[in-house]
């Protein structure tokens, strides 16, 4: 299907996501390539009320940890699934545990992908007939208008969020409610994933008794984990260094604005320590673990000369370089003279030196991310290589709360986007 109306299609990922809203619990996945991760939440119903734009209410307490479980990942393969079996395998383990923890879990989840080759567009719409105050209707008419073209043969959207909002012409408008318009327009990104990727997602959850209610990035899941109210806001990029991939994230003014995905983990690291070591997989990754508060570092500055032993140098000199070939990637994915702030997230953030090695690439401040908009989850989980799944119930949270819902209702079904002038001019003169 071509020429996708985006607020329908956004409508459609909402609901989605609404409709594992509306039990007592919530189960969210991360499907990692090194570990399955999984919670389970209990939803307070009053909260998701609310508006994400109301500041004197905290919406993501609607979502209050009940149960947590981690299993070493199977199957995959660059971050998406490539033995379905072998993945519906450690499911249904952390699946297992959940249950001993918490009792019964939903057949409903969400789940976090860092493969699927994402890619990220914009659409947008305007209408040209002038009102003389901008109100939900107006918003919900010309969102209605936006349109884009994909070939969902091969892609569908995952993530569709309104970017912000043009009048008169001038771009760059966060909401234009409450003033006169000549014409009013609408921006939206959008990213997509390889259709096949979400469909040996559904074949794995039919092999464990699940139904998918929706499907995120793990970096932009990992972004709403770990990211401040300022960060979002202002603007910041997530790195997410996986086993297998790192996705990068950027968000400005509480919105998604880019995913990329860099075929290089924590897993490629630990490859190039067993080939130069001469030792198995298995046993270079409980050298690198080690290494997380020891010798071995990603810091530019420790082969300096003074320091760490003969063997330590040689470890780190294995690993900086490719350390640095990652974030000289995710430079390569930034936007020319952005300074904006990294959080580094996900299991490959946690060796020692990452946060010195991205400043030195990347040339900004750099920070170790965690999972900070999580309520009841015990302190052992809340660190960067779980934030990808806590970051799904934030998600689930912003999705369900988005300060725009009043304007997308306000669009009946079947209605053409400014289907008549004189309706239009009855309705806002």
């Amino acid at each position: 299907m071509s020429g996708i109306a985006v607020l329908r299609s956004y409508e459609a990922i909402r609901n989605r996501v609404a409709s594992a809203l509306q039990g007592e619990r919530l189960l969210v996945i991360d499907l990692g390539g090194g570990r399955v991760s999984a919670l389970v939440a209990e939803i307070r119903h009053a909260l998701l009320n609310r508006s994400l734009a109301d500041r004197d209410v905290d919406v993501y307490a609607a979502l209050r940890v009940i149960a947590a479980a981690s299993v070493p990942a199977a199957g995959m393969r660059a971050g998406a699934i490539e033995d379905e079996g072998a993945v519906a395998g450690a499911v249904d383990g952390v699946l297992r545990d959940l249950r001993r923890r918490a009792g019964a879990v939903p057949s409903r989840a969400l789940f976090a992908l860092s493969g699927g080759s994402p890619r990220t567009l914009q659409a947008e719409g305007e209408t040209a007939i002038p009102v003389r105050l901008v109100d939900d209707a107006t918003v919900g008419r010309v969102m209605a208008s936006c349109r884009q073209e994909i070939a969902l043969r091969i892609r569908r959207p995952l993530h569709i969020e309104p970017l912000d909002f043009s009048r008169n012409g001038v771009p760059g408008i966060a909401d234009p409610r409450g003033h006169g318009a000549r014409t009013l327009g609408v921006r939206f990104g959008i990213v997509t994933v390889e259709r096949a990727s979400l469909e040996r997602l559904g074949t794995v959850a039919r092999h464990v008794g699940l139904s998918v209610a929706g499907v995120a990035c793990a970096p932009a899941a990992s972004g709403v984990a770990a990211l401040t109210e300022d960060e979002l806001s202002l603007g910041a990029t997530v790195v997410d260094i996986g086993a297998q991939a790192t996705g990068v994230a950027s968000f400005l003014g509480n919105r998604l604005r880019s995913v990329h995905s860099i075929g290089i983990g924590g897993e490629t690291m630990t490859r190039d320590l067993a080939s130069a070591m001469g030792v198995s997989f298995d046993e270079a990754e409980a050298i690198k673990v080690a290494a997380e508060g020891g010798g071995i570092s990603a810091d530019p500055s420790v082969l300096g000369g003074a320091g760490p032993g003969e063997a330590t140098t040689m470890l780190t000199g294995i690993i900086r370089p490719r350390v640095e070939e990652v974030f000289e990637l995710v430079r390569a994915v930034l936007p020319p003279g952005d300074q904006r702030s990294v959080v580094l997230t996900g299991g490959g953030s946690r060796m020692r030196g990452m946060v010195e090695a991205g400043g030195a690439v990347l040339g900004r401040r750099v920070r170790l991310g965690r999972a900070i908009r999580t309520r009841g989850a015990a302190k052992g989980t809340l660190g960067p290589e779980f934030a990808a799944v806590h970051g799904l119930l934030a998600h689930a949270v912003r999705l369900h709360c988005e300060p725009w819902s009043d304007a997308m209702a306000t669009v009946r079904d079947g209605e053409q986007a400014f289907g008549g002038l004189r309706q239009w001019l009855r309705e806002n003169w």
